[in-house]
């Protein structure tokens, strides 16, 4: 069955971007005519890595750089066609209709659709459905403005044709092109504006897209929703229309910053917390901390009926407004022009009061002239406010709340009232920070990414199906051999299918320093709901007598998580020592687009440090390594070039890398600049005495978003069991160009955290500080533990932490390594997380940390759950503000080994971090398990 759709066109107007609306190949289909398009033979000089030569061969490199990057990213083993074309599209001087894409037809009821009686866009039901559906026709028609630009038509903006986002003042082709594209993959809702879904008859259904498409007022899906009404009503339902997706949402808690706000401190009639729209022009309000004076600014009426409050002529109390932030009505100017004249009479920033009643909306607009930053706020408030001047106000950011996104962290969909044509429902919510790609605005500082659509598309299946192709986790490293100073150290691998489907499994042994392609592979099927344990994987799997490498795990579905534990016992042969970890997938890898660092690494007379990397392609990749010290200062570096499927250890990496010896806190880059490579790495920091390993996994460098705020479970200067002293060291890694100004606030445990001890650090650019025994040293702890948070005026973070104590020997020292969690990393309502391959029995216990995030109380919910599916104990804890629990092993059940303890809450707006300690009964030694 399938139905036709329309395709969104794509407008301009000058100063403003709006947009109303596994490899997979894809194939664009040239459409032009000789001499026109794509075939038109103006000269061209290469630009931005375009080598195309004329205007045509340089708009065909565009096109063929956004198949090849969305291409990489979805599995499809069904060609998708774009049939792609330039012609003259209406426009006039200052405004210009850029392009139209979409997806040509939709099919519901096909072979292998995971949801019936829905609608898919044709490239993903021929994904889905393994062939192509109705014919091997195009997909995807896009087309596209050949006059922009020209003389009469959005005169002197461009559209840019090279590939590095050096774009100025021009219209980016590749970052529109990879929207548009979304758009036809299924990034777009299948009721109109009248709220009816497609087809006719019997076969109207709604899109896979409307089954996410949430709104919080009346509590139901688009295809919850009774009649086309109600979903009309949704779709103009500012701020309270969500996606429900989880992928899509754990991916904005990692990606989304602070929420902009507006704080008003004075008079009391007015003081509180203002929900703001934010502007396209300007730097971001979440970026900045602006408090002032608010002052009504005030202009000469112009003559097209505008007010002397509305800043659309000069502003005639400048005196007043120098040094404060300017109250503005909107009126018949645009945003830009209220900017530019408040900003020019002196004013630090700017607040926009609507005209209308609606909930708040964002500005369009640009102006790269526009230095202060400016909010927009509600009718109702702007006329409480105006009545109460003057006044005092910050525009800011609350870090704990993601732009964006509602209480329980989902993205909000663009729902403005009035509805808007093209662009409402089928686009995210302008109120994201950073700005993302499918806004109904293509914004100018929008990296070449695809940022929270990647995980919108698995949320509505594109990684689904009995025909796509597997996915893939790579463990970097896994053993069964002899280790230095005596070690002899087994990897055991445990799997938990979190799927409502048996889960087919192809694990391939890849080895080390060889190709991989050759290696054992055996196949396995874990059931739904149950969890795998392979205890000494190399030996018990692949027959393994002596060796080590990489492995390589394959499956139908994407509702695994996996993770390892290797270890060794320790000189005096009593116990484990070992480290937990995860294997490899996603946003984990190492690419072109993603560099990873490695923190807190060391070698010296107490530590050395062996550090992994590993292909998880069947193509050959170089990789490039630069070691810095903690302050910055490049002191090593060095190159490989792996085989395919190729894993690499690099003993003593520090030295090995032309670092000194003596070395602490270094950290390690790491990086590829082989297109379509995939990295795995990690680092294991090794006590020389004990043999006792320190799991370092890689944080994700560059502007690929902001963490908000950052918190450490758990810290520690106390005494332990088994006269155990645990300390804990903190690692800040400022990945920044600029010092980071860092809040550190000692929230305890078993307690309201709010009033713990605070302490100022600057951390200088590019460097690493690390506060040995942060309890004592830094907060003068005498004996205690608990949680840490931190905050910053740095998005560049990167924070960790090791704890340890001597052995009873009191001959080296064994411990952990425990990163701080991050937006993306806590449990919240729309995302519960898992602990797995816990374990409590004469060999291990597990201790549980929960620690809530925020300022207001929260109910934590944890189950235990057995290997075979079944529940061995449950709990809720009532958490006051920002307060650290520890469940210890005697609070669960005995006698159980590789459960899942799944961690859940029901409070609306929760942040929760949360990780397990496995600890071997013999020596004390925890290895970390993170969710």
């Amino acid at each position: 069955m399938k139905t036709h759709l329309l395709r969104a066109a794509l407008a301009l107007a000058l100063g403003a971007a709006a947009l109303p609306l596994a490899a997979a190949e894809f194939q664009i289909v040239v459409t032009d005519v000789a001499g026109a398009g794509f075939n038109d033979p103006t000269p061209a000089t290469p630009v931005g890595g375009n080598t195309g030569t004329t205007i045509g061969a340089q708009r065909f490199v565009v096109f063929q750089e956004a198949a090849r990057i969305w291409g990489a990213l979805l599995p499809s083993n069904v060609t998708i066609k774009v049939n792609s074309s330039f012609s003259a599209l209406a426009c006039s001087s200052n405004t210009a209709i850029l392009g139209s894409a979409g997806a040509t037809t939709a099919f519901a009821n096909f072979q292998n659709a995971p949801v019936t009686g829905t609608y898919y866009n044709k490239p993903e039901a021929d994904k889905l459905a393994g062939t192509y559906l109705g014919s091997n026709s195009a997909s995807i028609v896009a087309q596209f403005n050949s006059e922009l630009g020209k003389t009469g038509c959005l005169t002197g903006t461009f559209f840019y044709l090279g590939l590095d986002n050096n774009h100025g003042s021009n219209v980016n082709l590749l970052t529109v092109l990879l929207h548009e594209f979304a758009h036809g993959l299924g990034f777009t809702s299948a009721a109109n504006s009248s709220g009816k879904f497609l087809g006719a008859g019997a076969n109207i259904f709604p899109g896979i897209y409307d089954r996410f498409l949430y709104d919080t007022t009346a509590g139901k899906t688009w295809d919850q929703m009774a009649t086309d009404a109600d979903r009309v009503t949704s779709g103009t339902n500012t701020g309270n229309l969500v996606w429900n997706g989880p992928n899509a949402t754990l991916y904005a808690k990692a990606y989304n910053g602070g929420k902009a706000i507006l704080t008003v401190a004075v008079p009391a009639a007015v003081a509180g917390v203002y929900a703001v729209g934010t502007a396209d022009f300007g730097p971001p309000a979440a970026s900045v901390s602006v408090t002032a004076p608010v002052v009504g600014a005030l202009d000469a009426a112009d003559a097209a009926g505008g007010l002397e409050t509305d800043a659309c002529s000069t502003i005639t109390n400048s005196s007043a407004l120098s040094g404060r932030i300017a109250l503005v009505d909107r009126g018949t100017c645009t945003f830009v022009v209220k900017a530019k004249n408040v900003q020019n009479a002196g004013a630090v920033g700017m607040i926009v009061v609507d005209n209308v009643a609606q909930g708040v909306a964002g500005m369009g607009g640009t102006d790269a002239t526009v230095t202060i930053p400016s909010v927009r706020i509600t009718l109702a408030n702007g006329t409480k406010l105006k009545a109460n001047l003057p006044s005092s106000a910050t525009i800011g950011a609350d870090p704990l709340v993601l732009a964006g996104t509602d209480a329980s962290g989902r993205l909000l969909m663009y729902a403005p009232n009035p509805y808007e044509g093209g662009s409402s429902v089928s686009h995210f919510d302008t109120s994201a920070f950073p700005n993302l790609l499918m806004e109904p605005n293509i914004s100018a500082d929008l990296p070449i990414a695809t940022d929270a659509t990647l995980p919108f598309m698995r949320d509505i299946g594109w990684f689904e199906g009995s025909t796509a192709l597997p996915t893939t986790w790579v463990l970097p490293s896994s053993a069964h051999a002899q280790g230095a100073n005596g070690a002899f150290y087994k990897t055991d691998l445990t799997v938990l299918n979190a799927g409502a489907v048996p889960a087919n499994l192809v694990l391939k042994f890849l080895g080390h320093d060889a190709d991989g392609r050759a290696g054992v592979e055996v196949t396995r099927v874990v059931q739904a709901g149950q969890t795998v344990t392979f205890t000494d994987v190399l030996a018990s799997i692949f027959g393994v007598a002596t060796g080590f490498g990489a492995i390589r795990i394959n499956a139908d579905t994407n509702n695994l998580k996996i993770v390892s534990q290797t270890s060794t016992p320790p000189p005096s042969g009593v116990g484990t020592f070992g480290q937990a970890v995860p294997a490899a997938t996603g946003n984990d890898f190492a690419t072109t687009a993603a560099a990873k660092a490695l923190f807190s690494l060391r070698q010296d007379a107490a530590f050395r440090t062996n550090a992994v990397i590993a292909n998880a392609t069947e193509a050959a990749a170089h990789v490039d390594l630069a070691l810095f010290s903690a302050s910055g200062a490049q002191i090593g570096g060095g190159t490989a070039d792996l085989q395919p499927l190729e894993m690499r250890q690099i003993d003593g990496v520090v030295t090995n890398l032309g670092g000194p010896d003596g070395t602490k806190d270094a950290f390690l880059v790491v990086s590829t600049p082989t297109a379509d490579a995939r990295i795995a790495t990690y680092a294991a920091v090794i006590d020389k005495s004990t043999n006792d390993p320190r799991t370092i996994l890689p944080a994700t460098l560059g502007t690929l978003g902001t963490n908000g705020a950052w918190v450490l479970p758990s810290s520690a200067h106390d005494q332990g069991a088994n006269n155990a002293f645990y300390t804990t060291d903190l690692t800040i890694g400022n990945a920044g160009t600029a010092a980071a100004t860092v809040t550190l606030k000692f929230l305890g445990h078993d307690q309201d955290g709010s009033s713990g001890a605070e302490v100022i650090k600057t951390i200088p650019a590019n460097s690493v500080a690390t506060y040995t025994d942060v309890l004592g040293s830094v907060f003068g702890v005498s004996s205690g533990y608990g949680a840490i948070l931190v905050t910053s005026n740095s998005t560049n973070l990167k924070v960790l932490s090791q704890t340890s104590t001597p052995p009873p020997d009191l001959v080296g020292t064994f411990g952990q390594s425990v990163p701080a969690a991050g937006a993306a990393d806590f449990v919240t309502l729309a995302a519960p997380k898992t602990l797995v391959g816990l374990r409590n029995d004469l060999s291990f216990r597990t201790n549980v940390v929960i620690a809530n995030a925020t300022n207001q109380a929260g109910q934590a919910n944890l189950a235990l759950i057995s290997e075979g599916g079944g529940v061995l104990w449950s709990s809720s804890l009532n958490l006051r503000p920002y307060e650290m629990h520890q469940v210890s092993y005697l609070d669960m059940p005995t006698g159980f080994a590789n459960a899942t303890l799944v961690v859940s809450t029901t409070t609306g707006g929760a942040r929760i971090a949360t990780y397990a300690a496995i600890i071997d009964q013999k020596t004390n030694d925890p290895r970390t398990v993170l969710p």
